[in-house]
């Protein structure tokens, strides 16, 4: 039967169970127990008597169509338009287990399990203002629909639309190799709201100049966190069950194996984003609570950089290009993994690649690829190695030779062979500084007579975080760090430092890009005749620094002076030594009384309760109004932070992570409008809820709240239940 204008709606109050006992599917003593059992499980019926094994959720369908002479429909080959699945929200379709099928005759078609509940179709009308025509499905086929249309909730969570920055993820893909059958994750993968989901983290990681994504699985959540500027920033949480689906869609890019979760993986992929195409190297690895996904975001600009834009200062820069040119011998950079050292060794290449030239590197992996030089992925499983591709290669008559990293003994004495008998040989150690790259060789079995004969210069490097041009502001700094600023920089003392106060632009943490800082080793004929055995490496730099060596913690305090970067940031990354101690270029230390102001006297120690209370930001410009909200909320134990303008509350809105934020229209400096459209434009706050508090109550300023992202729209003068109701509602959801 298929619906038409004629339709009666079943009577009200006719339940599901008479009408099934009326179709003579059960009788009335089963009819008894399964609402005996609805007392205690708080389930729907039919679900109890699927459970009981009376009937399965076909029969209970066409009992109900043909005793309420409706039609019955079944869903798994039927196909649905987005226009009408947008008609019928995913809460109203999850409640009420019903689905949209099509509009026929300006009526809505409806597949329903309950047919007879009512108010699901008066929510209905009141939703799509539409006529409804009824139609009874099987349970089963209703929820797989729900499943296959809607996303899963927390998925779709702030991805309803497509943003500008996702909308220019494209992905290049690779062929695919893997031929097993996993047609279900791979489909899942596909999905819209994982596409939008997993394009939406990576356009976010891209435009905030993240180096690193990390995808971790918690016990009930997934946290999603970059590395910016060197520095691990939370971004966003969401719900566990959306983990499967999203390392999916990112392994199948990369095209690694889906079906192997318990082994570690790598692979790559490219994406192109604002007309830039950047690479993506991808790791996996097992953990308690499932894989955890990092993905390292490759930009090809950092493999084009000159030596003049790495940041060397004049004499150190001097020593630097100098070496470069030597016809023969080795030049070795140093620091921790990302200090930048790649970056460096192909700022160097970039520097003498020409057609008469001839370059080739081994490397673990490539992470660039350069136009005119033989780059060489080590592969041990295959047995190339570091020591191994470096003898291949210096039967390939190269001119230039670049190792990514000397590991072990064998590679080190093979690089400084090579270094002595006409060429130049370019690596990376990791080591602390520069002068202890030279004991670090003679730790790794290489004799000292070859380190002094071969060795050009050893530079060591970090990267600190940049001030923000755009709101860097005077610092005055602490008696501990004035007491650490070397004496002999021209007066630094007396000069002006400088922080970044904070701002929209460098998400309020005062930082933006990174820069270098660097010391750079001349091995000079003082310091070769010091290459013995049992040499230390402060000695050696004790040696040095009176040869004019300058520490890199004096190459950044010297930025700082120059408004580049903080003293602080520099102290992080690279503390003044004893040596530096040794030589004064330190102060003399504080006074007591110096002391006794920086440092207050502890006061009693306090238990602190392990509570963690849904966090609140409230922005309004009428104190009376968050006076009002802070007690109101905190009554209800919610943990409460106040701002008085919307500028102000988008930086508390990075700063503080806020559970949810209520805000009023009108405010100075920036309206809760514009307000709402900056969280909602960003991965780490566009799915914090929002509730739009204000004395409007003109419909089209409500619609227009809701469609710039608002989740709630509530009107002054306040109510306490209504919107600690409204909280409750948003922070459950």
């Amino acid at each position: 039967m298929k619906p038409t204008e004629t339709q009666k709606v079943p009577r009200r109050g006719k339940r599901i169970g008479e009408c099934l006992v009326e179709a003579g599917l059960i009788d009335h003593e089963t009819l008894a127990k399964a609402l005996e059992i609805q007392k205690s499980q708080k389930k729907k019926i039919g679900q109890i008597l699927i459970e009981m094994g009376v009937a399965d959720d076909v029969t209970i369908a066409k009992a109900l169509a043909e005793q309420l002479k409706l039609p019955f429909v079944t869903l798994k080959k039927k196909k649905i338009s987005n226009e009408v699945i947008k008609l019928v929200p995913a809460e109203l379709s999850e409640n009420y287990l019903l689905i949209p099928l099509k509009v026929e005759n300006r009526k809505l078609v409806v597949a329903m399990v309950n047919p007879l509940d009512l108010y699901a179709l008066d929510d209905l009308r009141f939703v799509t203002n539409i006529a409804i025509q009824i139609a009874v499905a099987p349970q089963q086929d209703i929820l797989d629909a729900i499943e296959r249309y809607y996303p899963k909730p927390g998925l779709e969570k702030g991805f309803e639309t497509e943003t500008d920055e996702e909308h220019g993820v494209e992905l290049i893909r690779r062929v695919e190799t893997d031929e097993k059958d996993l047609l279900r994750l791979m489909q899942i993968a596909e999905l819209p709201p994982v596409v939008r989901l997993a394009n939406s983290i990576l356009a976010d990681a891209i435009k905030l100049k993240a180096s690193d994504v990390h995808i971790e699985p918690q016990k009930t959540a997934v946290i999603i966190r970059y590395r910016i500027d060197g520095i691990m920033r939370e971004i966003m949480q969401t719900d566990k069950h959306v983990h499967a689906s999203l390392v999916s869609r990112i392994k199948i890019l990369s095209n690694m194996d889906i079906s192997i979760r318990r082994k570690p993986q790598d692979g790559r992929f490219q994406l192109k984003f604002s007309g830039d195409i950047y690479d993506m190297r991808v790791s996996s690895i097992p953990t308690s609570y499932g894989e955890k996904l990092t993905l390292r975001i490759l930009n090809p600009k950092a493999a084009a950089m000159g030596i003049g834009e790495l940041g060397f200062s004049g004499r150190e820069l001097e020593i630097f290009e100098n070496s470069i040119d030597a016809p023969q011998g080795i030049i070795l950079v140093t620091g921790p993994t990302g200090s930048g050292k790649s970056s460096t060794l192909y700022a160097c290449l970039n520097r003498i690649n020409t057609s008469s030239v001839n370059i080739v590197t081994v490397e673990d992996p490539v992470e660039f690829d350069i136009k005119g030089i033989s780059q060489i992925q080590i592969n041990p499983a295959a047995g190339v190695t570091f020591a191994s591709g470096l003898r291949s290669i210096l039967r390939q008559d190269p001119d230039v030779v670049m190792i990514g990293e000397i590991r072990d003994g064998e590679t080190a004495s093979i690089a400084l062979q090579a270094a002595q008998t006409g060429h130049l040989v370019f690596s990376t150690l990791h080591t602390n500084d520069a002068p202890a790259a030279i004991t670090r060789l003679i730790d790794l079995g290489v004799e000292p007579f070859l380190i002094a004969d071969a060795l050009l210069m050893v530079a060591g490097q970090r990267l600190v975080r940049g001030i923000c041009q755009h709101c860097k502001i005077p610092h005055d700094l602490s008696f501990q760090f004035i007491s650490k600023l070397p004496i002999d920089i021209n007066g630094a003392k007396e000069k002006t430092f400088w922080k970044g106060a904070g701002c929209e632009k460098c998400q309020y943490t005062g930082y933006s890009g990174r820069l270098g800082i660097f010391e750079v080793l001349k091995i000079t004929p003082a310091i070769k005749r010091m290459i013995v055995p049992d040499v230390s490496a402060s000695k050696i730099r004790t040696a040095a620094i009176k040869e004019g060596f300058r520490p890199m913690c004096l190459d950044g305090i010297s930025k700082a002076i120059q408004g580049l970067t903080t003293v602080e940031e520099v102290f992080r990354v690279s503390p003044p030594g004893p040596e530096l101690l040794e030589q004064q270029y330190i102060s003399t230390p504080i006074s007591r009384e110096e002391k006794l102001v920086e440092e207050p006297p502890a006061g009693p120690s306090f238990a602190i309760k392990n509570v963690n209370p849904k966090k609140i930001l409230v922005a309004d410009d009428n104190q009376i109004i968050i006076k009002l909200l802070v007690n109101i909320l905190e009554s209800e134990n919610y943990h409460v932070v106040s701002a008085a303008d919307g500028l102000e509350a988008l930086k508390l809105a990075h700063q503080e992570k806020p559970d949810l934020i209520i805000t009023d229209y009108l405010m100075p400096e920036m309206g809760g409008m514009e307000l709402i459209k900056k969280l909602k434009s960003q991965l780490s706050t566009r799915v914090i809820p929002i509730i739009m508090l204000t004395a409007k109550d003109e419909v089209e300023f409500e619609v227009a709240a809701i469609d710039a992202g608002a989740d709630d729209y509530v009107t002054k003068p306040l109510d306490a239940r209504r919107i600690v109701a409204r909280v409750a509602r948003l922070l459950n959801r």
